[in-house]
């Protein structure tokens, strides 16, 4: 093996990636080597890398959604974690695993955050990377990397969104905002698969037409119709159980907001930071009387526990999730896929594959 390797790495806050080579990183005691498979790219990059604070060294290899093969590991990692050939993913989240949120399966709450994995330390946008053995979980031998990569956020994600925080029952009817995204399109699937009736919102009707092949009963453009009336049309004037927000601006929140129905949930994953986009904030309305009387609640969902993201993974072993990868790139070509994420052009996820 050769003691470099080709990586895309980033300089500068909001910059581009450059093709580089660099030394292949030595795992440390509790660390484990993993040469990569594939690795996803996804809408949550292109926001951190022009978020401050985020990063806090440059230059810096991102990207979390990996799959890979483990090639070495360090002297302390137990054979019960990982072993030498294993295919695994990985935990985005850097976390204590000793505080109350994370000793009870919330370590997205963690006391002691350590920040990203693929932003304060390198990740998989190369052909290796090195991962905390504690952040590994392994893939079962009928799921593909590629699929596997898909598990470690754009799946996991709506699964902590529509089981754990939705709660959604046999009945309830789920407007998903963004439905067509990487990890909404998902959300699509797994509030189907929680008995949800879909109903998809998105700019894109080319995004639209793969929402209503994976079962959702409706879908609506933005862009073409006011979706207030629609949802109100589609409920029988009831509103909405469920809606999950993955675009998440102030109008598609105060929509959401608007057409909840009683006892209705309103999940916020989405976020658009000023900073990176056109510089508007976000802050949305809420009419607290509307809220009391409905007994309405208003959720923050922020990615899944280890133990999601490995029910993920069983669930695209059971073939219950079908993963959404409409375009792949080769590892130079990185930037390209971003941008083309940035203009909207990607249905459901993107990934780098490795040879």
């Amino acid at each position: 093996m050769s003691n470099e390797m080709k990586a895309m790495r980033i300089h500068e806050l909001g910059g581009g990636f450059q093709l580089e080579n660099i030394p292949i990183p030595k795992p440390g005691p509790n660390e484990a080597l993993l040469k990569l498979k594939a690795t996803g790219v996804g809408l949550t990059l292109a926001i951190m890398r022009k978020t401050q604070g985020l990063i806090n060294n440059y230059p810096r290899v991102m990207g979390h959604e990996i799959a890979g093969e483990v090639v070495e590991i360090g002297s302390e990692v137990p054979s019960e974690i990982i072993n030498i050939g294993d295919i695994a993913t990985c935990h985005f989240y850097l976390t204590c695993k000793n505080c109350n949120y994370c000793r009870s399966g919330r370590e997205s709450l963690c006391e002691n955050f350590k920040g990203f994995f693929g932003l304060v330390m390198d990740g998989g946008y190369a052909e290796y990377t090195v991962v905390p053995a504690v952040n590994l979980c392994k893939v079962p031998s009928e799921v593909t990397p590629l699929d596997a990569c898909l598990a470690a956020d754009a799946i996991c994600t709506p699964y902590h969104n529509c089981i754990t925080e939705a709660q959604i029952k046999p009945g309830n009817t789920v407007a998903i905002c963004g439905a067509g995204g990487g990890v909404a399109i998902h959300a699509v699937q797994m509030a189907q698969l929680c008995g949800g009736h879909v109903i998809g919102i998105d700019v894109s009707n080319k995004k639209l037409e793969a929402v209503s092949e994976l079962g959702a009963f409706a879908t609506v453009n933005p862009m073409e119709n006011d979706v207030t009336e629609e949802l109100f049309a589609l409920t029988d004037g009831k509103g909405v159980d469920v809606y999950i927000d993955y675009v998440a601006t102030k109008e598609t929140l105060e929509i959401g907001m608007d057409t909840l129905g009683r006892a209705g949930k309103l999940i916020i994953v989405g976020y658009r930071p000023p900073s990176a986009f056109d510089g508007t904030l976000p802050n949305f309305s809420v009419d607290p009387l509307k809220v009391l009387n409905n007994a309405q609640e208003i959720h923050g969902s922020r990615y899944c526990s280890m133990d999601e993201l490995r029910q993920s993974l069983e669930l695209l072993r059971q073939k219950k999730i079908k993963p959404i990868v409409t375009e792949t790139f080769k590892l130079e070509e990185l930037e390209i896929a971003f941008q083309a994420l940035l203009k909207n052009k990607v249905t459901g996820r993107a990934a780098i594959l490795f040879d």
